[in-house]
């Protein structure tokens, strides 16, 4: 039995407890903490009211934000972190100001918390290490600026350090040492560019750090091994996006808590050791975006715990191994860009739990295995950019989880039918483009998806217009180009399917009927190519958000609509039917990158109203019936790269305004009515020139010298215009044309702002080449020429032409070109074409002509050339009618040998030799014949003179008879004693 005094202490005791208890929790926070408290709000901005609940009257322990220990009353976590969305509303909710010291009244401090805040990029306030208890510390994305304070290295208690910023830097990590509690740090995006040296050192002293984040710190340094590794307990280490430039280090390999290792985007280089397989619990690896090489290891298999790998964008070699299929607890694995070779192989239908697999961008051939079809689990299917062929295996119909399936841009063929698709309910993704597939689908099929993007394009569809389209209300992005439709677009395509789409490529087909002036109404509509199809009738007016819009190559005819959608970005009109004017609300369209109405019939004056808000990279007015002159306020549009107004009747001269745009790189003005003088601050203006087209014109005068300033122009033809003078000693300059490894960089074919889904401007040149005219698109980077031909030029080929050693045309024909060829012409060693005819050249072909190997095409005829044509099996090859109307050219491959006259094989050395030697004696004979005279002369008029000549020859006569007289006796007086001898 109980006793009842006991009974009654008891109950006593557990009622003062409880109101012990009661009272210590009601008494609220001290008055010290209340007092900081409230001083650090008047520094705070507080734009969303977060800290409205602050006020003296109310306990501060009951304050947004505040919270305290349950029995001492005391402060013991602030925590102010604002909303971590990226959104506006959320960047308005952010506390700003300044914190204030008072915080350091709050002794018992465990917790702060002011991260997703703006404090206007000012430093981290040094008071911050000064709280001895606090375990937790997180200031990320609160715009803090400058260096980090080392004083933090005094929270002696620290578990937990978010300091995620890209507004700090530290010069060194020495302070981090001291933190010997910390077991979370976290400084992504601080700048530690200047702590290289010692951030692994210092780091290695926390042997209770488990979670590591430094990715896009700056890191240049990545030892490859430590004496000691103290590291153990480390699960997640983050170094992404720094540059270490090394191999992977072998310290990693003894991490063998690991959990989670990013390294992407780092730089490392070499192979990857077998010894990855030692980190048993890796759950997720990215090694990605490195230059990683060698053959994938079979070990990096072997974690019993691998869920998601990614190595993509490294240059392994050799196949995707067999071992991958037996680690069964693989879901996500990305393999993209990584040169891998072979086979998929079929032990991959093992991976059971695999929801997304990467295999693009690589060069795996064969076909696709018919196990693939086992990975029920998976949701994305990535095969595209291979060699795979074959057909597609009907078993991939039961990937009934699949979204995303991908398998473009391989060899494929065969046929698709709804066998394939009839159970992928949950496709909202297609890509089978640039394959060899028949699309074989029912015209009334409906589908059980619901697709938001189709790539077909370069399929067989056709020839009728897919009718199970109909069915799919939520397209966004649908590409049928190239399909083999020859059919008109339904009704309901306009009406229904294309909706919601904002991009429709329909290009390359032969559909044909007229375009619905219901297009304005596609109001999510941003892209329409309907280009290379058979449309007729009129453009209707675009819908409101249309911001590129290609009907090129169709038969659509009257003028241009009212108006075009305010964004609009590109237009492309060409080869239509177009007539009428250039409506002058162009010049408004101020997000205009590229406007193309190229061969139409379009008539009138180009817009004088372009202004300098606009941003026109390309101008394509080529091949119409434009006349009048080009306006000055041309000059306003200073982004323009491309200017094509050829084969129009433009006339008058170049306007100065335009060498304001001085970002040009292609101009052709070629088949104009141009006058005037080629303008010298062409070469001084326009240094990105790389195309420069004049040609049949009226231009006149000589060529400027500056153009040799232009270090990047390759492309020059000045051809069919009045031009005279000398060929510029400085088109030897042209450094573009100098070097074979120089090309262009800024057509628009490789011009980043004008990829837009699939729409590109086309950068296309006719060049007049071998005598016939050859349009110039997806190689024009890699043409080097310059025709000068049809002008008056006058003087010498400069010698300095001939360090043009990557030109492949030449053509200065039909001119009054003079002189020698000079012999450095055989500098130029990539020339296909040199036609110098119909000129006043003389003297010999230069022997160094036959050293260009790749010279097919040469015309000399119709110059005063002479001697051999040089040795060589080049020249010899060609035809004889590039040599054509030199009479003392001789040798092989004329007729006329070089034996015919004794001067016939006489070089020009020689010839020159001959006719100083003729000269010579000709001097001496007049000179004699002179001296003779003059001394005929003085004997006739001087008595005494030719008395004392004559007496003289008289005496030289006598003594010479004499002599010979003795020397005829001497001889035959000799000639008797020998033959009384004998």
């Amino acid at each position: 039995m109980a006793n009842p005094r006991r009974s009654t202490r008891l109950w006593l005791t557990s009622i003062l407890l409880f109101v012990l208890t009661t009272t210590a929790s009601a008494k609220g926070c001290t008055e010290v903490e209340r007092d900081a408290l409230l001083t650090f709000r008047t520094r705070i901005v507080d734009p969303s009211h977060r800290l409205s609940s602050w006020r003296r009257l109310v306990d501060c322990c009951r304050w947004n934000g505040v919270v305290c220990d349950d029995t001492t009353g005391r402060v013991v976590e602030l925590n102010l972190q604002n909303s971590e969305d990226m959104t506006v509303e959320a960047n308005q909710a952010a506390l700003r100001g300044e914190i204030s010291p008072s915080l350091l009244s709050l002794t018992h401090l465990d917790r702060l918390d002011l991260n997703h805040n703006d404090f206007g990029g000012s430093p981290i306030p040094t008071f911050l290490g000064s709280f001895p208890k606090l375990t937790y510390l997180n200031l990320s994305w609160s715009n803090f600026s400058g260096s980090i304070p080392p004083q933090l290295g005094n929270l002696s208690s620290l578990r937990s350090l978010d300091l995620y910023s890209y507004g700090l830097s530290s010069d060194g990590l020495h302070w981090l040492s001291r933190l010997s509690s910390l077991r979370y740090l976290d400084m992504s995006g601080v700048n530690l560019s200047m702590a290289s040296h010692d951030w692994l050192h210092s780091v290695n002293m926390l042997s209770s750090l488990v979670v590591l984040h430094l990715p896009y710190c700056g890191l240049t340094d990545l030892p490859s091994s430590l004496s000691h590794v103290n590291l153990t307990t480390l699960t997640i280490l983050d170094l992404r996006g720094n540059l270490f430039n090394s191999t992977f280090p072998n310290w990693l390999l003894q991490l063998r808590s690991l959990s989670n290792l990013a390294l992407s985007d780092s730089k490392l280089h070499g192979e990857l050791p077998a010894g990855i397989g030692r980190l048993t619990r890796l759950i997720q690896l990215d090694l990605s975006a490195n230059s990683l090489s060698g053959p994938l290891p079979a070990e990096i298999w072997s974690s019993r715990s691998l869920t998601s790998i990614d190595l993509s964008f490294n240059s392994f070699r050799g196949p995707v191994q067999v071992e991958a299929g037996n680690r069964i607890s693989l879901s996500h694995v990305y393999l993209i860009n990584c040169s891998l070779t072979g086979r998929i192989p079929a032990a991959i239908g093992s991976l059971t739990r695999l929801k997304e697999l990467h295999l693009s961008h690589n060069r795996l051939t064969g076909p696709i295995p018919a196990e693939i079809g086992n990975l029920t689990a998976l949701t994305t299917l990535d095969l595209g950019h291979n060699s795979l062929s074959g057909s597609v295996p009907p078993e991939i119909g039961k990937l009934s989880n699949l979204t995303s399936l991908d398998l473009s841009l391989n060899s494929l063929k065969g046929t698709m039918s709804e066998l394939h698709l009839a159970n992928l309910a949950k496709l909202d993704v297609l890509y089978l483009y640039r394959n060899s597939l028949d699309i074989a689908i029912g015209h009334d099929w409906i589908p059980p998806f619901q697709l938001e993007t189709i790539g077909l394009d370069s399929c067989k569809l056709g020839p009728s217009f897919p009718g199970w389209l109909r069915s799919q209300g939520s397209i966004v992005d649908l590409n049928l180009s190239n399909t083999s439709i020859e059919d008109t677009l339904p009704d309901w395509f306009w009406n229904s399917s294309s909706s919601f789409s904002m991009v429709i490529n329909l290009s390359q087909n032969k559909i044909s009927g007229t375009l619905p002036a219901s297009l304005e109404s596609l109001t999510n509509l941003m892209f329409l190519n309907l280009s290379s199809n058979l449309f007729q009738g009129l453009i209707p007016v675009s819908p409101p958000l249309l911001q590129a819009l290609d009907l090129s190559s169709n038969a659509l005819s009257g003028p241009l609509p009212s108006t075009f959608a305010p964004v609009s970005e590109f237009l492309f009109f060409s080869n239509n039917h177009i007539n009428g004017s250039i409506p002058s609300y162009v010049c408004t369209l101020q997000l205009l990158f590229a406007l193309d109405l190229s061969n139409n019939q379009i008539s009138g004056e180009i817009p004088r109203c372009w202004q300098e808000t606009n941003e026109l990279l390309f101008i394509d007015l080529a091949n119409n019936k434009l006349g009048g002159k080009i306006p000055n306020s041309i000059g306003n549009l200073t982004e323009l790269k491309f200017l094509h107004l050829n084969n129009n009747s433009l006339h008058g001269y170049l306007p100065p305004s335009l060498q304001n745009c001085s970002q040009l790189a292609v101009i052709d003005l070629g088949r104009n009515h141009f006058w005037g003088n080629i303008p010298a601050w062409i070469g001084q203006s326009f240094r990105s020139l790389e195309v420069l087209l004049l040609r049949s014109n009226m231009l006149s005068g000589n060529i400027p010298p500056q153009l040799g300033q232009l270090s990047n122009l390759q492309i020059i033809d000045f051809a069919d215009n009045k031009l005279s003078g000398i060929i510029p000693r400085s088109f030897g300059n042209f450094s573009a044309i100098i070097s074979i490894s120089k090309s262009m960089s800024s057509t628009i074919t490789t011009d980043t702002n004008f990829e837009l889904s699939s729409f590109v401007a086309s950068e296309s040149i006719a060049l007049i080449i071998k005598g016939h005219e050859r349009n110039f698109s997806s190689i024009l980077h890699l043409v080097k020429s310059i025709d000068l031909s049809k002008n008056s030029l006058t003087g010498a080929i400069p010698t300095e032409i001939g360090y043009l050693y990557a030109l492949q045309t030449l053509n200065l024909s039909r001119n009054s070109i003079g002189g020698m060829i000079p012999s450095t012409i055989g500098g130029m060693k990539s020339l296909e074409t040199l036609d110098l005819s119909f000129n006043d050249l003389s003297g010999s072909i230069p022997q160094s002509l036959s050293g260009l190997n790749y010279l097919s095409d040469l015309n000399l005829s119709y110059n005063n050339l002479s001697g051999a044509i040089p040795s060589g099996y080049q020249l010899q090859t060609l035809p004889a009618s590039s040599y054509i109307g030199n009479a003392y050219l001789c040798g092989p491959p004329v007729s006329k040998s070089c034996l015919e006259k004794t001067n016939i094989n006489a070089t020009y050395e020689e010839e020159e030799e001959g006719f100083h030697t003729f000269s010579f004696y000709f001097g001496i004979t007049l000179g004699y014949l002179v001296g003779q005279w003059c001394v005929f002369m003085i004997m006739l008029f001087k008595e005494d003179w030719r008395m004392f000549y004559f007496r003289m020859i008289d005496r030289l006569y006598d003594k010479a008879c004499v002599a010979i007289k003795i020397k005829i006796n001497g001889w035959r007086i000799n000639k008797g004693e020998r033959r009384t001898q004998k």
